[in-house]
């Protein structure tokens, strides 16, 4: 891929929004209160049946609205790669920020991130902890997890045989070139993988992929979320870890790469276990997982 111009790359934000009328105004103010502005903020509307247009359209030019149908035959994922993939073609920025309509950024989120590849502008991703807050913004905690931090995710995907190490779509920032050649190949996928996981695993074989120190992105948790669907936090993470093995070997296949072997990925022999075994068969496995991944002296 080309590396940037020496120029400010222009930023956008891609917000993707279906019934979120709650927590859409402090979604689209948090973007508009950025130390570091959005050059377009777009965003994609999925036939929201709630108070959402009528938000939207109170902020008149200062976003771009795609007012979409939504399309009931379909799965929330889906739905949610519909809207991003409009939003991109809308756009015109060179770094593209990903935000859903039920989170919001931290005043700093664009400035930390533009510094992070004002020193790597060849990095194709950008990604970094968040904030955890409860359906009235109240704060919860960091949503931080230390084995997302990595220096060669490609490399550590193989070594481990796991891809869990990003975090979720409204983390993430991406390069307009790189967006440009995922997303006509995830449009094309069959089965149900969640977009910004499918983006991120694209991305370990295009280029660096940087992860920043600090939340600078708020995560609602809540249910009804994608997350609370999934059960990507729940009792299936099993499955979540199958799925995104899956999906990996594809794209893999796709780069002339490689597959990985889930059976060698403790973390899945884990969740297995705890799904169908007594905690005390599992115990030992846990602990083995842990003496296996404990750096030698």
């Amino acid at each position: 891929m080309n590396t940037q111009s020496t120029d400010r790359p222009r930023t956008g934000v891609l917000i993707n929004n279906y019934n979120n009328g709650r927590w859409l105004r402090a979604c689209v103010d948090s973007v508009i209160a950025q130390t570091h502005p959005a050059d377009e903020i777009i965003v994609y509307d999925d036939g929201s049946t709630d108070d959402s247009l009528a938000i939207l359209h109170s902020y008149g030019e200062r976003i771009t609205l795609l007012a979409g149908a939504h399309n009931f035959s379909r799965s929330g994922r889906a739905s949610q790669r519909t809207g991003m993939i409009a939003a991109f073609a809308a756009s015109t920025a060179e770094h593209l920020y990903l935000l859903d309509g039920d989170d919001a950024y931290t005043p700093t989120h664009l400035a930390d991130y533009e510094s992070a590849w004002a020193e790597k502008p060849e990095a194709v991703m950008v990604q970094g902890p968040m904030t955890r807050i409860d359906p009235a913004g109240v704060l919860l905690g960091p949503f931080y997890e230390a084995r997302k931090h990595r220096r060669d995710y490609l490399a550590d995907i193989y070594r481990h045989h796991e891809t869990d190490y990003f975090y979720i779509t409204s983390a993430f920032a991406f390069r307009r070139d790189f967006l440009a050649l995922a997303f006509p190949i995830i449009e094309r996928e069959n089965g149900d993988y969640a977009s910004d996981m499918q983006l991120a695993l694209h991305a370990t074989f295009c280029g660096p992929i940087l992860t920043r120190p600090t939340p600078t992105s708020l995560y609602r948790v809540r249910v009804g979320s994608l997350v609370e669907i999934y059960g990507l936090r729940g009792g299936h993470r099993a499955y979540d870890t199958r799925d995104r093995a899956l999906c990996f070997n594809r794209i893999a296949v796709r780069h002339g790469r490689p597959s990985i072997q889930i059976w060698r990925n403790f973390t899945y022999l884990q969740q297995v276990a705890r799904l169908w075994l007594p905690n005390w068969l599992t115990l030992p496995l846990a602990r083995l997982k842990v003496a296996l991944r404990r750096p030698p002296r």
